[in-house]
């Protein structure tokens, strides 16, 4: 399934139950996890423009600013998927 990032002009091509972070380092997409992946940070929110990833997880809840906000991390991807990168602080 088709993964674009709008805001770098990249699409790469991803396993359905795949998380957007595993799509993203596999394809060489710089995304910073500072927590390794376990939703321990905010570093690798996205916003998602177009499409649709598995629900939202409550350990993502306090990172997400904004309707829209996921985890790269936890974000399992379900079809294809327009996002852009919109890491925190």
């Amino acid at each position: 399934m088709e993964v674009r990032f709008a805001d770098l002009g990249v699409c790469l091509e991803g396993a359905a139950g795949a998380t957007l972070l595993e799509i993203a380092e596999a394809g060489g997409v710089p995304i910073e996890a500072a927590c390794g992946g376990f939703a321990g940070c905010n570093t690798c929110r996205v916003l998602v423009l177009e499409g649709e990833l598995s629900p939202c997880e409550a350990v993502e809840e306090p990172f997400l600013d904004r309707p829209g906000q996921r985890l790269a991390c936890q974000a399992l991807l379900v079809g294809p998927v327009t996002v852009r990168l919109d890491p925190g602080a």
